[in-house]
């Protein structure tokens, strides 16, 4: 779609509310503007945002160089949640590869009324766009990435995986020392005590709402034993793991 000089949207002013959009750069620049400041969304890239939320893009003054983008608006249970953690983890400004282009163009065709599709299959071709990008981003984050950036992002994404830091830092060939700082500087807490956290709040979370015996709940909070379960729940609760059955 080829764009002209007063090309201006406020997001806070459409609707409907929490409607999500995927909108790619093919020619020309746009300017876009949310709480993380202003950011151009130049060829390649693409920009996700939702309906009501206080974001606005436009062309840059003055400019005369045609803009040509591609979009598409979805909508969908929970889709909304997906956007904020994509949004959150990549960025709203995201540099895009010719095989998310495919995809989009793929749901583009699928979507199509013409296409004569069912509401389901359409959501499943919804759903196969937002599980896609969330493979090549992380997938073109982790090229982008050095070791220990991607040792910091596989302790982010799999607090529950069994392992020690040594072996994760030996994993990713840099030391336990390094991925200590860089962790600290990115967090601002020792990936220990970020990583035991988390598998504590896990734990919780089966004890109080599932029958897993003790030994299930450690093995998929990632502990080593009910040992180290029951003393890490109960530093951070002051409770037993049993106890936590009786709530």
């Amino acid at each position: 779609m080829p764009a002209t000089a007063d090309y201006l949207w406020d997001n806070r002013e459409r609707k409907p509310a929490r409607l999500c959009v995927f909108q790619y750069t093919v020619e020309g620049v746009l300017r876009y503007r949310d709480g993380d400041g202003e950011h151009e969304v130049p060829p390649g890239h693409a920009v996700l945002f939702t309906f009501g939320e206080p974001s606005r893009y436009w062309l840059p003054p003055g400019s005369r160089a045609a803009y040509i983008c591609e979009w598409i608006n979805l909508q969908g249970a929970g889709l909304a949640e997906h956007w904020s953690h994509l949004r959150r983890r990549y960025g709203s400004v995201l540099p895009v590869g010719a095989d998310v282009v495919a995809e989009l163009h793929r749901l583009m065709a699928g979507a199509d009324p013409a296409a004569g599709r069912d509401v389901v299959q359409i959501a499943s071709a919804v759903h196969r766009f937002v599980m896609y990008l969330y493979s090549a981003l992380t997938r073109d984050l982790a090229a982008r990435q050095t070791p220990v950036e991607r040792a910091i992002e596989a302790l982010l994404t799999k607090p529950l995986q069994p392992g020690s830091l040594t072996a994760v830092a030996r994993r990713f060939a840099c030391s336990r020392e390094h991925l200590c700082r860089a962790f600290v500087r990115r967090t601002g807490r020792p990936p220990a005590e970020w990583q035991t956290d988390q598998r504590v709040q896990a734990a919780v979370q089966l004890l109080r709402s599932t029958a897993l015996t003790l030994d299930e709940v450690a093995a998929q909070s990632g502990f080593s034993s009910i040992q180290t379960l029951s003393r890490q729940v109960r530093r951070v609760t002051g409770r037993s793991p049993r106890s936590m059955r009786q709530v």
